[in-house]
């Protein structure tokens, strides 16, 4: 299968850094002309970059800058944030990821008419949204070793203090929504961490918009119905995704953005 196939150029580029098209072809098992097809789908999805005579793994070359991300689809990503905050409520222990879209989620917490809210994050960026709040929450970050660029937090420290939490909800941003795929991520040690959350958070929230649905990071942390609630905006790779996907258990909440916002 092409999804499989995928999977495995990705964690050869992950190991060996470089691939050439014919190393790939007699890695996965495929014509040259597949392996070829295959980079094209890959570089387009943001994934590889295409070198001559074969290609790396994009985030070999350095993470897309968080606040680079921050305009990256800006009023998708506000107009998700404004739904998922609805989830929150008085007393609860929240754990949140980093990322530009959880960011935004922060952000919308002041117009909510919340007091009592306990946030746990392994993210440096989420954790200055919550500091900068108009209301005084309780934060509490794992610390560990930072990611350059995506200013999060890893390491044996940060996952320690993870697995010694318990959690009402999860918010989780990410890096590809896949109906075979699943939930994936592009860092292995972070996707090692929201795995531990995952085991102890009573409701499980994801947000994405749609340039995530279709991609498959190299990292997974759960299939889709793992979760409870994907939050995206509307658009035909979220369609495409619900025609493809038996979801039982996942409810997906599309909100409609409109320019003017």
């Amino acid at each position: 299968m092409k999804d499989v196939r995928l999977q495995k150029i990705l964690s050869f580029l992950k190991f060996n850094g470089f691939g050439t098209v014919e190393e790939l072809a007699k890695e996965v098992g495929a014509s040259v002309i597949t392996i070829r097809r295959d980079l094209s789908l890959l570089e387009k999805q943001g994934l590889v970059v295409r070198k001559r005579g074969g290609a790396l793994l994009k985030n070999l070359q350095g993470d897309v800058p968080f606040f680079e991300k921050l305009e990256q689809n800006k009023l998708q990503k506000i107009a998700i944030a404004k739904e998922a905050v609805k989830f929150l409520k008085n007393g609860q222990t929240v754990f949140a990821t980093g990322g530009s879209t959880i960011y935004y989620t922060i952000q919308a917490i002041s117009d909510l008419p919340l007091g009592e809210l306990t946030v746990v994050t392994n993210s440096i960026t989420t954790a200055w949204a919550v500091v900068n709040l108009p209301k005084r929450l309780t934060l509490i970050h794992t610390g560990g070793t930072v990611r350059e660029n995506s200013f999060e937090c890893i390491g044996s420290h940060a996952k320690s203090l993870v697995e010694a939490i318990n959690v009402d909800l999860f918010l989780m941003g990410v890096d590809g929504v896949d109906h075979e795929g699943g939930i994936s991520f592009s860092s292995f040690e972070e996707c090692l961490i929201a795995k531990e959350v995952l085991k102890r958070s009573k409701t499980n929230v994801v947000v994405a918009d749609s340039s995530k649905f279709g991609i498959v990071a190299p990292y997974k942390v759960c299939e889709l119905d793992c979760v409870d609630y994907i939050v995206t905006n509307s658009a035909p790779s979220v369609d495409n995704l619900l025609r493809k996907a038996k979801l039982s258990k996942v409810t997906v909440v599309r909100v409609e953005v409109s320019e003017e916002e």
